[in-house]
């Protein structure tokens, strides 16, 4: 497997998602049709962005035991 994204990049990738989900509430307010699908991949991007970095976390955890 890969090298995972250092902690920074993981952590930028985040904060993209949580501007994309930002940007999604104001276009909904609004009623911009695309709103929901912005929101939609800006969770879609925090979520991978979350799994990956709880995955990079617990895997540092797993090589101090041996």
């Amino acid at each position: 497997m890969r090298e995972l994204p250092s902690y920074a990049r993981l952590f930028t990738i985040l904060l993209i998602g949580f501007a994309l989900v930002g940007a999604g509430a104001m276009l909904k307010i609004q009623h911009v049709t695309v709103a929901p699908w912005l929101s939609m991949v800006g969770l879609l991007v925090q979520a991978v962005a979350g799994i990956m970095l709880v995955y990079k976390f617990a895997k540092r955890f797993d090589r101090s035991g041996e």
